[in-house]
């Protein structure tokens, strides 16, 4: 017979082994070192700059923390916005995670977290540039920029000499007056050698249709939503869609060339696109590009000089277990400090007021902008336009029915332009889509 201490001991060291259990099981957010257990923060990213250089910022931050650790998975652009959006709407996913545009369904899920649950302060919110507003609810910022994308003019520097202009055009109907030229001087049997202007997205590339009439209807005075109502048909979007048709109906423009290709080429003279494109395509450093190029803000339609903006942010998940830690991620990744290197990597527009940085800061912002000091010129200049116009409320507007019109506006804006249905038809079309989409 076994004696009371034996048993005893048995069933401490069996009490001991279950404590060991519970506590390997609770460990799916950290990793027991020696001495210390790091909170592990999952963290999904698309790689808007180059996945090396993300990789290289979180082992950074890793290097300088005791008691976080990021885990970062990079997904990618076909799927991994819906992957995350799908996750994190229905109370899962990541701690921390990209997001472009702050569609109402995270709003609707209360599934971002604020910048003071986050632990921002106040002097670090009000060093960011107006156009924060455009990612805010219920005055909360609840995504946070890392750099903008607008919409810009490339033209081709040498293509408008040739025809006689020294400057790229600065209104609408410079924008036609110099494409018609230039297609016209070049135009025989009925076709052109060297198209005016591209749309993007009248190739290919048909998404890009969305940032390309984003623009034109902004710089028309319109909006996406009215009195709770998708508002596309309307007499400003309706002459913004008509100055786009303008170009197909009188031959300036053909569709189906590629606007990128046809630019590097020597086919396109101008066309309208995110400032990224110029990185992508090498154009800084392609010595058959030197000089022949430049990138001017959009041109001035009838109301403004507006046009489509967005941000690359990162947000932080409500549900997360590990607010706190990734507060600590956020607020060192989406800071002054860091936002040379997003910059330098693509061109993209700071998220923060320049002028009241750190001066050290302010030199690192010298060195990259000295570089290329007319494409930053114009990009600041884009930038001061869209402030000016209030372009953030028609981004804030947009969030209703993000992905339902994202989806139609190209399918019904196509035939439009090339006259195949009428310009109120494809408006009302894309409308009733919208409206399905938020009121049922």
């Amino acid at each position: 017979m076994k004696s009371a201490h034996s048993s005893k001991t048995i069933l401490l060291r069996l009490a001991l082994v279950f404590v060991l259990i519970l506590t390997a099981g609770c460990g799916s957010n950290t990793e027991t070192g020696n001495e210390t257990s790091k909170t592990v923060l999952k963290v999904s990213l698309l790689p808007f700059i180059e996945p090396e250089s993300l990789e290289m910022l979180v082992s950074e931050f890793n290097s300088s923390q005791d008691s976080i650790e990021v885990d970062l998975t990079m997904l990618g652009w076909s799927d991994g916005r819906e992957q995350i959006k799908t996750a994190v709407t229905s109370g899962t996913g990541p701690d921390v995670f990209y997001l472009g545009a702050l569609d109402e369904a995270y709003i609707e899920a209360d599934a971002l977290a604020s910048a003071e649950e986050l632990g921002f302060e106040e002097d670090s919110i009000n060093a960011f540039n107006p156009l924060i507003e455009s990612y805010k609810d219920n005055n909360q910022i609840l995504a946070f920029p890392l750099g903008y994308e607008m919409n810009m003019l490339f033209y081709r520097k040498d293509i408008l000499a040739e025809q006689g202009f020294d400057n790229p055009p600065a209104t609408w109907e410079e924008l036609y007056t110099t494409a018609k030229a230039i297609s016209d001087s070049t135009l025989a049997d009925g076709e052109s050698d060297i198209m005016g202007l591209q749309i993007n997205g009248m190739d290919e590339h048909l998404n890009a249709l969305n940032l390309s009439w984003g623009s034109m209807l902004a710089a028309a005075g319109g909006q996406y939503i009215k009195d709770g109502e998708s508002s596309l048909n309307s007499p400003e979007g309706q002459e913004a869609l008509s100055f786009m048709k303008r170009f197909y109906d009188e031959k300036i423009s053909i569709p189906g060339l590629s606007a990128v290709n046809g630019f590097s080429n020597g086919e396109i003279a101008m066309f309208y696109f995110t400032q990224p494109t110029a990185d992508q395509q090498n154009w800084y450093d392609d010595a058959d590009m030197k000089d022949k190029w430049g990138m001017a803000p959009m041109p001035k339609g009838p109301e403004s000089a507006a046009g489509y903006f967005a941000a690359h942010t990162v947000a932080v998940n409500s549900r997360s277990e590990n607010v706190e830690a990734a507060g600590e991620f956020v607020r060192w990744l989406a800071s002054p400090e860091r936002t040379s290197i997003f910059m330098e990597s693509a061109h993209y527009i700071s998220p923060f007021d320049l002028e009241n940085v750190d001066p050290a800061i302010q030199t690192k912002i010298d060195e990259i902008t000295s570089k290329d000091p007319e494409v930053w010129e114009a990009l600041n200049q884009q930038m001061e336009n869209n402030i000016d116009a209030g372009a953030s409320d028609l981004l804030i507007q947009s969030r209703n029915g993000y992905t339902e019109r994202w989806s139609a506006q190209p399918s019904h804006l196509v035939p439009a332009i090339t006259g195949e249905i009428s310009i109120e038809d494809a408006l009302e079309n894309i409308d009733t889509q919208v409206d399905q989409a938020i009121n049922y």
